[in-house]
């Protein structure tokens, strides 16, 4: 490593990360994405031939395990964060964890203990990026009492890979990749929270409107996750 510098690893390298992260990371003077980890060996290499990442390795502990890596950037699907996020932690490594945090509360408490047991380290979930570019501007023009006392905020959101019925199979629609997550929920309550604070209290009913959709062979897949939900929550402030 040299003079003020940080090694980067990636462990998962699908479109947000080649899109943002990687050339983000490179972006960064001092910084260096050293090797990359993907799903197979073979698409790990094209990820390396496509950004000039030096190496490129098997599997996602070789990245974590190594002592020339200061920093990891976790762009797998959810259901491998917890087990990479707190590996990462314990072999003294700063972590990025693309969103969803992870697969449900219990791993997402588990990985902050671990950060917090190691707080010389930076632990960070990547976050919301839809209104970064005007947050500032609605939390001031709440604080400054722009827009009279706040009573409610209504927000109605639509994903088109979830209740569109001839939307494909996604791996988000699959509990065992994707965990406890439902459509963009808790993106936009991170988002929300920016402006408002968080819930004290929250009601929810949600369904599978599309009940099944076929995988790539054909079968047939019970939908468990839901594609609708309505949400009431009543803010702290």
């Amino acid at each position: 490593m040299g003079e003020s510098s940080i090694s980067v690893g990636i462990i998962g390298a699908g479109a947000n990360t080649k899109l943002l992260h990687i050339p983000g990371l490179q972006a960064i003077k001092g910084a260096s994405v050293t090797a990359v980890a993907n799903r197979t060996l073979d698409s790990a290499k094209k990820v390396a031939k496509q950004f000039s990442i030096p190496e490129a390795m098997e599997t996602w502990e070789d990245i974590v395990l190594r002592d020339d890596i200061d920093a990891i950037c976790i762009g797998t699907w959810p259901y491998m964060h917890a087990p990479i996020t707190i590996a990462a932690l314990d072999s003294g490594k700063h972590v990025l964890c693309e969103a969803r945090m992870a697969m449900n509360s219990a791993e997402a408490a588990e990985m902050l203990e671990v950060s917090r047991i190691n707080p010389q380290l930076t632990a960070q979930i990547v976050p919301a990026p839809m209104t970064l570019k005007f947050d500032n501007t609605i939390i001031n023009l709440i604080s400054n009492n722009f827009i009279g006392d706040l009573i409610t905020i209504d927000a109605r959101l639509t994903q088109g890979t979830f209740a569109q019925p001839d939307s494909d199979l996604h791996w988000r629609h699959d509990r065992n990749l994707s965990g406890n997550n439902i459509m963009f929920m808790g993106i936009w309550y991170e988002i929300i929270m920016r402006w408002l604070g968080p819930a004290t209290s929250v009601q929810a009913v949600g369904q599978a409107v599309k009940k099944h959709r076929r995988d790539d062979k054909g079968r047939r897949r019970a939908m468990t996750i839901p594609d609708h939900i309505d949400i009431i929550g009543e803010m702290a402030c």
